[in-house]
């Protein structure tokens, strides 16, 4: 479990160095949770949501839906056209935000904002990233 979590901290490391200093981030306050116990490292959290808020400000996310037991994340067209390992990675960052919030999500649906449509789901359970 301590290389999932060092690996997360090198991908929010590297990817936050990656997006432009200067992009506008957008409110989550329709995704923000609202759970009363934190299980992980405040830092680490902060630096997971940090990750997410700029996802979505570049356009790699298009939201988060976190009403329900499952996780949905909606994605358009630069998300669908990274390459696997890169949305896996992206993916995995939004499970840990959520997984550690709450220990009973265990499973990030992803949907096409287009036509609502599910691209795929993450799960550590199930073996990572499985896109249709």
């Amino acid at each position: 479990m301590k290389f999932i979590q060092w690996k997360c901290f090198i991908i929010v490391g590297s990817i936050l160095v990656s997006f432009p200093a200067g992009a506008e981030v957008l409110s989550m306050t329709a995704t923000t949770p609202t759970f009363t116990t934190n299980h992980g490292d405040p830092e680490l959290q902060q630096k997971r949501l940090a990750f997410i808020k700029n996802a979505i400000a570049v356009g790699l996310l298009a939201g988060i839906e976190d009403t329900g037991p499952i996780t949905r994340v909606t994605v358009g067209k630069k998300f669908i056209s990274l390459p696997f390992q890169e949305k896996e990675d992206i993916i995995n960052m939004v499970w840990a935000y959520y997984k550690t919030n709450d220990p009973q999500r265990d499973v990030v649906l992803i949907i096409d904002r287009k036509n609502g449509k599910e691209l795929g789901e993450y799960s550590l359970a199930n073996g990572g990233l499985k896109m249709k």
